[in-house]
């Protein structure tokens, strides 16, 4: 039989040319001009943000593909340049999904050759966006088919800064993320919503105390694919995690809230809304010190809380807000007048920022915050996310409580309690500005969360 023109018992020979009609003795005679590239293999695998089409080929090249879309049937349609199919190639690989009827191969053409690949589209599914990467094996190439709102995941970059492990995860920095921590062995793990793996993930990592990258698909949330990434370690480790430009940042090390961000840069993301940004204490009210003394001794939480809400401030007025402060500086406020500044501009959040504290110094660490109203629970739930994610500190919960600043706020307010002033490594933390900076970005995070959920 001549290559390329495969013709079986009762069926046609596989040209998706129907004008030209090409003589054997003509194939044979183009022989010696065959493309390098043989495609050899076509495997399906279909995963909850599409499918992936694995093409194994003779040529460890990446193939230059010509894609277009066809309707009436709906399909997608690819085109390798310069590759013939392997005569023993079936016509067509079924696929087991509601996206998806089937993949077809055919040799499209042989001068030049042009090997081409339908898949045949479900009717009233969301268009399909397609990318191509390389596999494992050599000749392998892998056709990623996903919905447009999926981000495809590629392999983190690794490396150290300032004594920090720091994991980047390309195109991550903009996903819904969840961050948890296990043992046995010591893991950080993060779960990016709206985001596939290619394929299963397993990295050796030969920077201690970080001993291994895996990644994988987790179940998904509301029928939007959830990726999972975990960082194995040789012991625990502090971590945060935050985004970075387009990128998501997975920082551990004894130090790796105090890397240095990047200028920050709103998208005006909340835009004709109106929050209140309330620090506590002020003027002759100090809030918890250092130590309790006697004598009182600095830094003291007022200090604390007021740079942290200015600089919320600021990246709320970076994001388009209407922003008002109780206090941008060291006065006093009474509880009262704090709740209702928010109550007459019927403001859409309130945010008070404190510093816990506890009667025996070192005794308790973390972070914490707090509502009063149920209609704030879900603001507290993901505020409270964000800042552990971000800051690495112990989690001390989300609770019901009863303050009177947030008691008193008719509309949707937290109290944050960012880490505990008299327990030595939390001290040391929010006495540096990178932490105060993740502390302030971790919350509006949070708060742009619940706000764009609540007009979704």
């Amino acid at each position: 039989m001549c290559p390329f023109v495969r013709a079986r018992r009762g069926s046609r020979p596989r040209l998706f040319l129907s004008s030209v009609v090409l003589s054997c003795a003509a194939l044979c005679a183009a022989a010696p001009a065959l493309a390098a590239r043989t495609v050899t293999a076509v495997e399906v695998r279909t995963e909850a943000q599409g499918a992936v089409i694995a093409i194994s080929t003779s040529d460890a090249g990446k193939p230059e593909i010509n894609s277009f879309v066809l309707s009436e049937p709906p399909r997608l349609v690819f085109d390798f340049a310069d590759t013939v199919l392997d005569p023993e190639l079936p016509d067509a690989v079924p696929v087991e999904s509601p996206r998806f009827n089937q993949i077809r191969l055919g040799q499209f053409s042989i001068e030049p050759e042009v090997a081409r690949l339908v898949v045949d589209l479900s009717r009233g599914n969301p268009p399909v966006t397609w990318e191509l990467v390389p596999g494992e094996r050599k000749g392998e190439a892998l056709l990623l088919l996903h919905d447009p709102d999926v981000t495809m995941l590629s392999e983190p970059a690794v490396s150290r800064s300032e004594g920090a492990v720091v994991v980047r995860v390309p195109g991550a920095g903009g996903l819904e993320c969840s961050v948890g921590e296990a043992g046995d062995p010591p893991r950080v793990y993060v779960d990016l919503t709206g985001a596939a793996l290619a394929e299963p993930m397993a990295l050796e990592c030969e920077h201690e105390p970080l001993r291994r990258i895996r990644g994988g698909a987790q179940e998904p949330v509301e029928g939007r694919p959830v990726a999972r990434i975990v960082l194995e370690f040789s012991d625990r480790q502090a971590y945060a995690v935050y985004p970075e430009g387009a990128d998501l940042v997975i920082a551990t090390g004894p130090h790796a809230w105090a890397l240095p961000l990047p200028k920050y840069e709103g998208s005006g993301k909340l835009r004709g809304k109106k929050i209140v940004v309330d620090p506590g204490h002020g003027g002759d009210d100090i809030g918890a010190p250092a130590s309790f003394g006697p004598p009182l001794r600095g830094p003291y939480e007022k200090d604390i809380v007021l740079d942290i809400g200015r600089r919320l401030a600021q990246l709320l007025e970076a994001e388009g807000a209407d922003v008002t402060m109780t206090r941008s500086d060291d006065t006093c406020v009474s509880l009262h007048e704090r709740a209702a500044v928010a109550n007459r501009l019927r403001a859409d959040a309130l945010v008070s920022i404190h510093c816990n504290s506890f009667d025996r110094p070192n005794t308790l660490s973390g972070t914490s915050v707090y509502y009063d109203h149920r209609h704030s629970m879900r603001f507290a739930e993901l505020v409270h996310e964000e800042l552990i994610a971000a800051l690495g500190t112990e989690s001390k919960g989300v609770r019901n409580a009863n303050f009177a600043v947030i008691r008193r706020a008719k509309g949707p307010g937290v109290l944050v309690e960012a880490a505990y002033i008299n327990h030595d490594e939390d001290r040391e933390r929010l006495v540096h500005p990178e932490f105060r900076e993740r502390a302030a970005r971790a919350i509006l995070r949070g708060l742009t969360r619940f706000l764009c959920e609540g007009s979704g």
